[in-house]
């Protein structure tokens, strides 16, 4: 197990108590005045990656990326706890991280656990649009995903199973398309399915608990909180053709599951296993 430390935290109030709250409220303020100052330096630091070739510029492009995470949640008070069940490497060449998500606290999480391999996120094309942010992930190779053009995201991640296969691309995706509100783990969408059966490489599952009960959704209430991070044992698609994908779908999620437990969180719904097309929301039907 490996363990990213933080300065000790007091978790002795109540979140429910009104100084705790008061003191959420400033602790996020803070933390985005520092996630901003930080932004600007450390994405303005990755364009030097670009002038790398190969996987050098790749992994100091993910260095900068693990160094901005790491800080915002120093900063919260956030440590990230790891696990990986698995003893086997990671496997060779371009593979695909599925994790739920609860909080945009994981996707910093995600960059401190998975030091080891660079890889790219898949990204709603809103981001793309953020100042240092978008130009960054535009600059890096990030998979852009159209959430409100189908077809424009299936030819997304037409051109994200080439770029996996061509250049050994490690990408990680939100199954779920969106954040929980709640905690538990949602449907999964069919899309990223359809990537991984299209690139023919390995699905490496992993579960992230903690981050929401650090920053909810819609909430603008920072609280310090440990964030675990469980990464399981790789699922081969090779050989599998598009008619698995809700096979494929349905494993994939129970080994999230199973992996969400294991990092401490209380159940989830197992059905719906897939989620109705169009919704977006993080609530369930």
């Amino acid at each position: 197990m490996n363990v990213y430390t933080a300065a000790p935290m007091d978790l002795t109030l109540s979140h429910s108590e009104p100084l705790e709250i008061v003191l959420a409220y400033i602790r996020f303020w803070l933390a985005m005045a520092y996630t901003i100052m930080a932004t600007v330096v450390m994405f303005t630091l990755t364009l030097f990656g670009l002038l790398v070739p190969g996987d050098a510029g790749r992994r100091w492009q993910l260095f900068c990326a693990r160094t901005w995470a790491a800080g915002i949640l120093r900063a919260a008070r956030c440590p990230v706890v790891v696990t990986r069940l698995s003893t086997e490497p990671s496997p060779a060449g371009g593979f695909l991280y599925f994790s739920n998500h609860h909080s945009m606290l994981d996707i910093l999480a995600l960059f401190v656990a998975l030091r080891e391999t660079p890889f790219v996120f898949a990204a709603k094309r809103e981001l793309f649009k953020v100042p240092f942010i978008g130009w960054h992930l535009r600059l890096a190779g990030y998979i852009e995903v159209d959430r409100q053009n189908r077809d424009r995201a299936i030819s997304s991640f037409t051109r994200a199973a080439r770029q996996i296969r061509e250049r050994g691309t490690v990408v990680t995706v939100y199954p779920e398309g969106t954040r929980s509100v709640d905690g538990t783990i949602l449907p999964f969408k069919k899309g990223p399915f359809m990537l991984a059966l299209e690139a023919q490489v390995p699905i490496v599952p992993i579960a992230v608990d903690g981050a929401q009960l650090a920053l909810r959704k819609h909430t603008l209430r920072l609280y310090g909180h440990p964030i675990r991070v469980v990464i399981g044992n790789s699922i081969e698609t090779r050989g599998l053709a598009q008619a698995d994908r809700d096979d494929l779908l349905r494993r994939t999620r129970l080994a999230i599951l199973d992996l969400h437990r294991m990092a401490g969180a209380g159940p989830s719904p197992i059905e719906p296993m897939i989620a109705p097309p169009g919704k977006r929301t993080g609530e369930r039907e």
